[in-house]
């Protein structure tokens, strides 16, 4: 059931969405949908490293058609041959030393809204070959734009 922002009053639904999984190797990509307005409160993934030594830190971005920005950046690293569930959350602080739960919880904008043609994208540097992202949920508030 739609609900109403205290703010505005325009009416938005909350929605739930799973992405499809990239390809081994490729970083996530999340298209806007259409004739919509969207304000990302979560976005959750694993993240499953392969075997090459290397540090990856996962980092979210928002895609305009003419710029990246940076909406969250983890400052933990996940190394060769583990698996993490990687949670970005609206005004959350981010948890350290969470490595033995393998559950990382890191703060993102409470402002990422974006706009038909922008994209919610990750940026995991150092990331490999073999490296997957799967089991993507993003929760999202959606305007409908008339």
């Amino acid at each position: 059931m739609p609900s109403r922002n205290p703010v505005n009053q325009n009416v938005y639904d909350l929605v739930t969405a799973v992405i499809p999984d990239p390809a081994a190797g490729a970083q996530l990509t999340w298209a806007c949908p259409d004739n919509a307005r969207v304000q990302i409160l979560y976005l959750g993934f694993i993240f499953t490293t392969d075997g090459n030594a290397a540090n990856r830190y996962p980092t979210i971005t928002a895609t305009t058609p003419a710029v990246a920005q940076t909406m969250a950046a983890s400052t933990i690293v996940q190394t060769a041959t583990l698996t993490y569930g990687w949670a970005f959350v609206s005004e959350l602080p981010e948890l350290a030393d969470l490595s033995a739960q393998n559950i990382v919880a890191v703060p993102m904008s409470p402002a990422l809204i974006l706009e038909p043609g922008d994209t919610l994208d990750s940026y995991v540097l150092n990331i490999q070959a073999g490296d997957a992202i799967t089991s993507i949920i993003t929760r999202y508030k959606q305007w409908v734009i008339a």
